[in-house]
């Protein structure tokens, strides 16, 4: 029989577990016999409650630690706001008339100069082919009137009387082949047209009113208001970070092309105490349209700078601070010089080996929190090692112990 107890298992601790392994056994016929087996069980179960009754001591925490390095932080002025089209044109006809023909179809691309609508123009084309004729007439005429003054046969102002009407006459016809222009509505630029469902055939339009209108999204540029109080941290030639709202957003990358003058002014609806900021963008993969709304991220700057991930940090009172792991013989005497530690405390950690690792609480100033990380101002230094798990479980002087160290400092921003 095994007398051998673990306080950790407890397989045997009681009177009654020696009973039941006593029951187990066979017993002899004589109880002369039974008595020394019965007096090895007692024995046992002796031994066996009295493993039990120890307490056991109760191990450290383990934690996970981070070490303090730099990350690259680009502090940046996000706003939301809405894409404009550098080119970006209404359609409109020149003169009034009937339509009589569509020659193009909403969505599609067309060149500066491509005809969209053709308006009546039966008189302007029998005027023109009349004017043409008459001009026509008019440069022979003038063609005839200076060879022969060549030859003494007319006065040069006979020949510059006919020379004046087969200009005059020219001009006539241009003018006439302007007004027959005006009747076909063309692309003044390059573009998608829009919607073309305001104009059907037989439809009678007038002049300056607006059918569609044609947009090149090609260029992009985004009209942000920008609070005063950051206004200042703008500077011309900044990158500018776009993302849409979709699932998956599209990104794209452009600079500040413009930083108005004035406050509040950059539309109908414009903040008071604002300063319209214009950033362009190449629209590298033409997902992005006019009219969109989209986040911008105006970077300010960029620098590297020592780093605390987001999980390290708590906060007591609006005060930020982290656990910091030391070994015990640094902080021990200010652990004992402290008032805020109990005095049980101090004893313990006084019995404890100089090499213990314990935690110290260490209020910290920060910076902005950018992908996860915040920039560290004051309060830790390169190298420090910084507790990322647990940490609600911890208490400044407790010991600890160190599992998987946590990855290293990562940019921030990357």
């Amino acid at each position: 029989m095994d007398l051998h107890c673990s306080c950790s298992t407890g397989y045997l601790g009681s009177f009654w577990d020696a009973v039941t392994l006593l029951k187990r056994q066979p017993w002899p016929v004589s109880p002369i016999q039974a008595f020394p087996r019965l007096a090895v069980a007692l024995l046992a179960a002796s031994a066996l409650s009295s493993c039990a009754s120890k307490p056991q001591a109760r191990q450290p925490p383990v934690v996970q630690v981070e070490t303090l390095g730099e990350a690259r932080f680009s502090p940046a002025i996000e706003v939301v706001s809405r894409l404009s089209s550098t080119t970006d044109v209404a359609l409109s006809p020149e003169v009034d008339g009937r339509v009589v023909k569509i020659l193009a179809t909403q969505g599609q691309r067309v060149e500066a100069g491509q005809p969209i609508l053709v308006l009546d123009n039966v008189q302007q084309t029998a005027s023109l082919d009349s004017a043409k004729a008459e001009a026509r007439k008019d440069f022979v005429n003038a063609e005839r009137y200076i060879f022969l003054n060549e030859q003494g046969a007319v006065s040069a102002r006979d020949r510059d009387y006919y020379v004046t009407q087969a200009i005059q006459s020219r001009d006539t016809a241009r003018a006439t082949a302007a007004d027959l222009g005006y009747k076909y509505v063309t692309a003044p630029i390059a573009g998608e047209i829009g919607d073309l469902d305001s104009v059907k055939l037989g439809d009678f339009v007038r002049q300056g009113q607006i059918i569609t209108g044609i947009v090149d999204n090609t260029n992009l540029w985004t009209l942000m208001d920008i609070p005063a109080t950051q206004a200042q941290r703008v500077q011309l030639g900044q990158s500018v970070q776009l993302e849409t709202q979709g699932d998956p957003p599209v990104t794209g990358v452009g600079k500040v092309v413009f930083i108005s003058p004035y406050f509040g002014v950059s539309g109908d609806n414009a903040s008071p105490n604002t300063v319209l900021v214009k950033a362009a963008f190449p629209n590298l993969t033409g997902q992005l349209k006019t009219g969109q709304f989209v986040r911008n991220r105006i970077v300010t700057g960029s620098s590297n700078q020592l780093a605390v991930p987001v999980q390290a940090v708590l906060m007591q009172a609006q005060q930020p601070f982290v656990y910091r792991v030391v070994p015990l013989s640094e902080v021990l005497p200010k652990i004992k010089a402290s008032t805020q530690v109990p005095e049980a405390q101090k004893q313990r950690l006084e019995k404890l080996p100089p090499a213990t690792t314990v935690v110290v609480q260490t209020a910290v100033k920060l910076g902005t929190l950018e992908s996860n990380r915040y920039p560290v101002l004051s309060g830790l230094s390169a190298g420090d090692r910084v507790v990322v798990s647990n940490t609600s479980l911890l208490r400044s002087g407790m010991p600890v112990r160190i599992g998987t160290a946590g990855p290293g400092p990562a940019a921030a921003g990357s």
